[in-house]
């Protein structure tokens, strides 16, 4: 028999046990062995419901029981989290967990124990939640050179950014209303800070350029300073706002970010809304392949989380250490890379001195630059796209733009590309 257990029992804990308890029986004839779910690892008080008959409060049961071969981890928090995973994987059991920030931080650790112990340790749902996405890249995609990443990872603000241009809210109304309907914490900055997503990003290149990224170094930039009057602007432009979390190789190295950016509405990633996540994936023979689904949800992760046990129990002896375990890439923090900028300003001339203003921004920016108007929800707010440039150089525009008395640079954030 191929016992299970499940250390934790809140939304995603729930889904796996109602997923198991429903497919177990179809699971094990389709391995030739009896899988059960033998034990739920939970303090609440759970009489009365399916779980009842399955719980216990004590982790030791479990860790001890030689019985059990596959834990699932779906605690939330880190240290705590990453010791049950230690432990489990040094009794001889394979582990299953959704826990970003156990991935993130300890990943390398843990595939390593893993491969001492002779067992798996996987972590699908941790980094796209119902997206299937790291088995792809492990082994569906991995012939082909990644070279980039471009990624919806974060549900809440993927909702904040949609709700904000089509309700015309702005991030403070917008937030209180993403914590009404439960897609937001009381403590939001998880999210709306970036550290969610940076995680996420973090998880999945490492493995597809097979070296190790520090989530705590990838720059991270949230969308609390976006305001409506950014939307409207890149509207006029054909543009929508995203906040993109993605990678990619360069000259330079490895660019590692999470941040709010402008994506033309021919983009791919303009067309994902609301709580939905995606992402692209761009590799050397594949060229662009998308994958899209709900990033978060009891069933769509706990579905993510299933998928692991069965690729455990149809090859549980599969042992490999992938490149990040042996290699740690350095993210290029800043790049020499030109890019395209979108520019919120503030400007003393108003919306009926508009040639005033354009004439400055091309005066410093030159004849690329797209002037995006003034917004109509504020008619001292103007935006514009500048040409081609690296960081460096735009700071330098942005300075002598701002020499003018009359305009006061107030946001910049990139155009993807």
């Amino acid at each position: 028999m191929f016992q299970i257990a499940i250390i934790g029992c809140g939304v995603v804990g729930s889904g796996v046990a109602d997923i198991l308890l429903e497919k177990q029986e179809e699971i094990g004839k389709r391995f030739n062995e009896e899988v059960r779910l033998t034990k739920i690892v939970d303090i609440k008080n759970m009489t009365g419901t399916p779980y009842a008959p399955y719980l216990t409060s004590d982790q030791k049961e479990v860790l001890e029981d030689e019985a059990i071969r596959l834990l699932v981890v779906t605690v939330g928090g880190l240290d705590q989290a990453a010791e049950i995973c230690r432990k489990a994987l040094r009794a001889g059991k394979h582990v299953v967990t959704s826990n970003k920030a156990v991935v993130a931080a300890y990943g390398r650790e843990l595939t390593t124990l893993a491969f001492e112990n002779n067992v798996r340790f996987l972590y699908e749902a941790s980094a796209g939640g119902g997206i299937p996405i790291i088995r792809p890249l492990n082994i569906c995609l991995s012939v082909n050179d990644i070279y980039e990443i471009q990624g919806i990872l974060n549900g809440t603000t993927n909702y904040m950014l949609t709700g904000m241009y089509r309700d015309k809210m702005s991030f403070e109304d917008m937030l209180k209303d993403a914590q009404a309907k439960g897609y937001a914490e009381a403590d939001p900055s998880a999210d709306v800070d970036g550290f969610d997503a940076a995680r996420k990003i973090a998880i999945l290149s490492s493995i597809a350029y097979d070296e190790f990224i520090d989530y705590q170094k990838v720059k991270c930039i949230g969308i609390r300073d976006v305001v409506y009057a950014d939307h409207e602007l890149a509207a006029s432009g054909g543009y929508v706002i995203k906040l993109i979390a993605g990678s990619r190789k360069t000259a330079e190295g490895v660019r590692v970010s999470v941040e709010p950016k402008l994506v033309s509405k021919n983009h791919i990633l303009s067309a994902v809304h609301s709580v939905y996540n995606a992402v692209l994936v761009r590799g050397s023979y594949t060229g662009d392949s998308l994958f899209y689904g709900q990033g978060a949800g009891k069933f769509a992760t706990a579905s993510a989380i299933l998928g692991d046990i069965v690729e455990i129990l149809e090859a549980p002896g599969r042992q490999t250490l992938p490149g990040f375990v042996f290699r740690e890439a350095e993210p290029v923090r800043e790049s020499s890379e030109k890019e395209r900028f979108y520019v919120r300003v503030v400007s003393q001339f108003n919306d009926t001195d508009f040639e005033e203003l354009k004439f400055h921004i091309t005066e410093v920016f030159g004849e690329n630059a797209v002037y995006l108007g003034y917004a109509l929800s504020d008619n001292t707010t103007a935006g514009f796209l500048s040409d081609r440039c690296s960081e460096a150089e735009l700071c330098k525009k942005l300075e002598m733009l701002s020499e003018n008395a009359g305009i006061r640079i107030a946001y910049t954030m990139r155009v993807a590309d």
